[in-house]
């Protein structure tokens, strides 16, 4: 199953990634036209990308025709091949081994948090914890905002009601389920660095969002605020888990800038928000306009199949394959399928699931599939073979037999 998952893995990684270079790239004259909040929400393009480069090809409309992303389309079309090739090896074992690295490293910066905390002790509308614990919003369905016990000493009243304030939008707002989809996809593609970049990042345009928030409901708190970000600016924190903690990484310099920017108004807010929606379907339509160019660029191929039984000189068989489905006797189906498509064909209790790929050169083709025999599998062909010469899948012996002749061949 692994071995299956993998092509979608590295083709979700790879327009992930897209997306998240051309936001980083425009994240601060985002949030220079938009404001800070329509930044942050930015950041959704990329689970949006993600959706849409997963969704079935299709033939390519003339709409959707980008030329410009070519390289992209080539790519993508080469990655998923290489990676069936080589499925049945480690490849699958040492992505999994990363996702659960990535894991246990959330998890354990979570369990920290909460040891760092210790028992809490609920004050007001706020949580005390041990020094140095927080401040901070905790939690997925039930969230809490967590304040160290040394609090009230550190920051003045008026700085308090800023904090918490600024942790309540966080609650507000559920930012710990967008650290959650975040982390999740750090974990899933953890070999793409620009996704551990890209989470750093909106993490940081999560704080600043916050930060707008707080002062568009308290505009002549500026100062105070600046105060209390300077108060934190050398606390550590704990690193990992998705909690949203008061101290950050973020630079404090660039928070406290961005205090000074003019809030946008009603009607930049309402363009700034079509601006993004805009933006949002111009990145899926241009998703799918490269699927569907992928698509179209994918080479095809016919598969001739002589199906052999011990127990019947005539086979009939259940061919399904791009929505057609047909059955007959004494004859040889033959199907037309894209390089890196998985097709079936069945007879009896047997089934046989195959996917064909180009080879290193022109004249040969990779045939990888399972072979299942009811619900088991019985084996996992890799076999290498020549454009119009015949590979055969056999198992058994005597009575028990049974045998697959496939010859495949380039459509004019």
């Amino acid at each position: 199953m692994a071995s299956e998952l993998l092509p979608l893995v590295l083709r979700a990684a790879l327009f992930a990634g897209l997306a998240t270079l051309i936001l980083l790239a425009v994240r601060k004259l985002l949030r220079r036209w938009l404001g800070a909040t329509l930044a942050y929400q930015a950041w959704l393009i990329v689970p949006i990308v993600v959706a849409a480069s997963l969704l079935p090809r299709s033939a390519a409309p003339s709409g959707l025709s980008v030329q410009a992303l070519r390289p992209v389309q080539a790519l993508a079309v080469q990655a998923a091949p290489a990676v069936t090739a080589d499925g049945a090896g480690m490849l699958p074992f040492i992505w999994m081994a990363g996702v659960a690295a990535m894991a246990w490293w959330f998890i354990r910066g979570h369990l920290r948090f909460l040891r760092q905390a210790g028992e809490l002790t609920r004050s007001g509308g706020v949580f005390v914890g041990a020094a140095g614990a927080g401040p901070a919003s905790v939690g997925l369905l039930r969230p809490r905002i967590v304040v160290p016990r040394d609090f009230a000493q550190r920051y003045t009243p008026a700085e308090q009601a800023l904090v918490i304030a600024h942790e309540q939008v966080h609650v507000a707002r559920r930012d710990a389920f967008a650290n959650l989809l975040t982390a999740l996809f750090q974990c899933l593609f953890w070999f793409n660095p620009l996704i551990h970049v890209g989470a750093r990042r909106l993490r940081q345009d999560q704080e600043l969002a916050c930060d707008a928030a707080v002062m568009r409901r308290h505009p002549g708190q500026r100062r105070t605020y600046a105060e209390a970000l300077l108060k934190s600016h050398a606390g550590a924190f704990a690193a990992g888990g998705i909690h949203c903690h008061w101290q950050t990484q973020h630079p404090t310099k660039e928070r406290i800038m961005s205090l000074q920017q003019a809030l946008p108004g009603t009607l930049r807010r309402i363009a700034g928000r079509c601006t993004l929606a805009l933006l949002a379907a111009g990145a899926f339509g241009t998703t799918l306009g490269v699927r569907a160019e992928q698509a179209a660029g994918v080479p095809q191929y016919s598969v001739a199949m002589v199906i052999g039984d011990a127990n019947s000189s005539s086979v009939s068989f259940q061919l399904k394959a791009e929505g057609f489905e047909g059955d007959g006797k004494e004859s040889i189906p033959r199907v037309l399928t894209p390089a890196g498509e998985k097709f079936s064909v069945s007879t009896g209790e047997w089934r046989l699931d195959m996917i064909v790929h180009p080879a290193e050169t022109p004249d040969k083709v990779w045939l990888t599939g399972k072979l299942f025999k009811g619900a088991a599998l019985v084996t996992a062909p890799t076999l290498l073979a020549r454009v119009g010469e015949a590979a055969t899948v056999r198992v058994g012996e005597g009575e028990k037999a049974f045998s697959v002749a496939m010859t495949v061949t380039t459509p004019p």
